[in-house]
Order: C-alpha cells, then sequence, then structure tokens
C-alpha cells in the first residue's frame, strides 16, 4: 500500500507555523481551508486592525516613540493589522474605522499575499493596545489642515 504525500502549500504552512511558535511562542495554527496561518488573540497577544492611510500615521508615530511593533497588511492593502499584547477584557475602541481583530488573525506565509509591514523581532517587546489606541486617538484629534 503507497501513501501519498503531503502537498508542497501543507509542508510550506508547517514549516512557517514551527518558524512562528518557535521563534516567538505563538499560538499559530493551519487553516487548510484557506491555506494560511492565523494566530489565535486574547491570550498571548492581541491585534487591532484599521484602514492603511490612518495606520501609516500610527506605524511612523509609534516608530519616533520607539513603540512599534509587528504590523500586518491584507492582501489589497488597505487594512493594516498591528499586533500587540493582550487586551485587558472589555476594552472598548471607540474609534472609526479601528476595531479589535476578533478571535484570530492571519500572519504573512508564502504563498499568501498577506505581507508584513514590520516584521515582528525575536525578543521585541509587542506594544500595549493601549499604546496604539492612544496613539490612534492622538492623530484623529489633530484636526486635518493643520
Amino acid at each position: 500500500m503507497k501513501t501519498s504525500a503531503l502537498p508542497q502549500w501543507l509542508l510550506d504552512l508547517a514549516t512557517a507555523r514551527m518558524h512562528y511558535e518557535e521563534r516567538f511562542g505563538w499560538p499559530v495554527s493551519i487553516s487548510i481551508h484557506e491555506r494560511h496561518l492565523a494566530i489565535a488573540l486574547g491570550r498571548t497577544l492581541d491585534a487591532i486592525v484599521m484602514p492603511a492611510p490612518l495606520a501609516t500615521q500610527v506605524h511612523t508615530q509609534l516608530g519616533i516613540a520607539m513603540l512599534s511593533g509587528p504590523v500586518i497588511a491584507n492582501p489589497d492593502g488597505t487594512l493594516w493589522t498591528f499586533l500587540t499584547q493582550p487586551a485587558t477584557p472589555g476594552l472598548a475602541i471607540d474609534l472609526p474605522g479601528v476595531q479589535r481583530a476578533g478571535t484570530h488573525t492571519v500572519i504573512p506565509t508564502p504563498g499568501t499575499d498577506w505581507r508584513w509591514v514590520k516584521e515582528p523581532g525575536p525578543r521585541h517587546v509587542l506594544p500595549s493596545v493601549c499604546t496604539v489606541v492612544a496613539t490612534t486617538r492622538r492623530i484623529l484629534a489633530v484636526p486635518k489642515g493643520i
């Protein structure tokens, strides 16, 4: 009886999953149907999603303050996801176009159109949700045209 080999895309996802788990300790799962990796949110890390134009400003300001962390762009680049430390339960994010990512978020892997805007570092501490939200609020509070 001959056994069939696993498809290459699945082997690639399994390798990428091991990389993320071993290097960062992230709870990564393989989504077979969508053929991508996803991180479970809420315990080890969390995520905030916002439109790319706003996210660009937030990312720049976090970088200036030396508080930036990993950021992911969706396939068409219209939404960016900021990976953060776990949020306090019940934290409300009341900003236009900004939301918590939910229970999982996709992470970039070879063969997908998801990409890192800023890749994670092995010993880099994730920013707090409050830091990302406060920076976003500060940017939104500045009147346009100033």
